[in-house]
């Protein structure tokens, strides 16, 4: 039977299209150290993951206002630009490629016609993309390209199946994207990064990005390629509480290597896999209770034209969706509740 507190919400965090990570779980061992010493820095992290890899995954918080500041943060490290060649992200349409090639190389590229990129993803209308996050994500990363010559400027890869909404009537066409979703990423990933012998930076929900997740894109690469992904996770912890934010940690030969997977990243469908056979690093963004969510601005919702059209893909989908929360204030606070742990 599942548990109630199996959210949609958490399900979302582990498939990639909600939420983040954020289970506890009881203290460890007496003697047990709870600080690895080999704990360093986010951006020394990824980038220390790219001396023996080619592909970096980072395990993504969807939503999280703290895991889009890091991420922010990565991308203005002037030692990315030497490592990385391309940053592969789920939200955004790759129908839309040309549009972000431009827009990143500091092409001119009006607000409306940006907006498409994370609007109309096979994720929406129960995500926007609207979130100041994902606007940033790309503007850093224009900005990042304007310090840059021509051949050391970051490309995004838009990992999304091509969906044309103004195409789609029905769920069974929606149903039909979503089942690509891992395989085009993966098959994208080898296309135009592995097969032309560069280096890329995967940006994906945690549930995607996990060693040996059946055929999700990670495991999709490894399983094709034999390419070993190095895949960093975040999660939170009261033994890593001693850490400062923004922290990497490894699994290997440290005690995050035997913890249970599902309840260190709050997933029951991980129960009972150590969290070090998934993954090989954590990243650390703080207790539960100091993390928040990027939310977008109400108003937004106001036009009635992007109205009209949430309204219609809403009711492809059955109207399941209750859209006026959009239009609502959320709360800002990250925490929903306790974990919910595995039984």
């Amino acid at each position: 039977m599942t548990d109630a507190r199996w959210t949609r919400r958490r399900a979302l965090a582990v498939t990639g299209a909600g939420a983040a990570l954020g289970g506890l779980l009881p203290a460890g061992r007496a003697g047990e150290s709870s600080r690895p010493t080999s704990a360093t820095d986010f951006a020394r992290g990824v980038l220390a993951g790219f001396d023996h890899h080619r592909l970096v995954a980072i395990g993504e918080a969807h939503g999280q206002q703290e895991h889009g500041d890091a991420l922010q943060l990565l991308l203005a490290d002037p030692r990315l630009p030497e490592v990385v060649d391309d940053v592969v992200v789920e939200f955004g349409n790759a129908r839309h490629q040309p549009v972000v090639d431009r827009f990143v190389a500091g092409g001119a590229v009006d607000d409306a016609t940006l907006r498409k990129v994370w609007r109309d993803t096979t994720q929406s209308p129960a995500g926007t993309g609207d979130q100041p996050i994902r606007e940033q994500f790309f503007r850093t990363v224009r900005a990042v390209n304007w310090t840059l010559p021509p051949q050391r400027r970051i490309r995004v890869l838009l990992g999304d199946p091509p969906i044309d909404w103004s195409k789609i009537s029905t769920q069974a066409q929606v149903d039909a994207l979503l089942e690509q979703r891992d395989a085009f990423a993966a098959s994208l990933v080898e296309r135009e990064v592995l097969a032309k012998g560069r280096r890329a930076l995967i940006c994906y929900g945690s549930g995607h990005v996990l060693h040996g997740s059946a055929d999700h894109v990670v495991a999709l690469i490894e399983q094709r390629t034999g390419s070993r992904v190095h895949v960093i996770v975040s999660g939170t912890h009261p033994r890593l509480a001693g850490h400062p934010r923004r922290t990497v940690i490894p699994c290997a030969g440290t005690w995050l290597a035997s913890v249970d997977a599902g309840q260190f990243m709050d997933a029951p469908p991980l129960c009972g896999q150590p969290l070090g056979k998934v993954a090989d690093a954590v990243l650390y963004l703080g207790r539960p209770s100091d993390l928040t969510r990027s939310l977008w601005n109400p108003a937004i919702f106001l036009d009635p034209v992007y109205w009209a059209e949430l309204r219609r893909r809403n009711a492809i989908n059955g109207n399941h969706l209750d859209l006026e929360q959009y239009r609502r204030q959320q709360p800002i606070g990250w925490s929903e509740g306790p974990p919910a742990g595995c039984g």
